[in-house]
């Protein structure tokens, strides 16, 4: 099993909850309500589990989860929020974020990221 399938398995099965309260604390409830398309007080809600997510807003912060999750791991200096907001030549200049947010998948993001780090 690699490590993207143990990554994606855990995405999948780990309580929506826990995903956004580490979203918070990774990467901030701005950006991670900016990310899905949704507000930081949202955010907090979901985080806190005072309130489950509507379908597509826990798939975008699944989606969002998994890319933050491998950026994380892969470059421990701190600069995920740069590396999320940033234009990247290799998604048509767009920032990953605001992929994101439109509910893409992560898929063409990880593949963006992976010579980076």
């Amino acid at each position: 099993m690699t490590y993207e399938d143990n990554l994606s398995g855990r995405i999948e099965s780990e309580r929506i909850d826990l995903l956004a309260e580490w979203l918070e604390a990774t990467i901030g409830p701005r950006l991670t309500a900016f990310a899905t398309a949704t507000t930081p007080t949202e955010v907090g809600r979901i985080a806190h589990g005072d309130e489950d997510p509507p379908a597509e807003l826990e798939a975008r912060l699944r989606n969002l989860y998994a890319v933050v999750r491998l950026l994380a791991e892969r470059d421990r200096s701190g600069t995920v929020n740069d590396w999320l907001m940033s234009p990247n030549p290799e998604l048509a200049d767009r920032a990953p974020v605001e992929l994101l947010r439109e509910g893409e998948s992560p898929a063409p993001v990880w593949f963006a990221a992976s010579p980076t780090f």
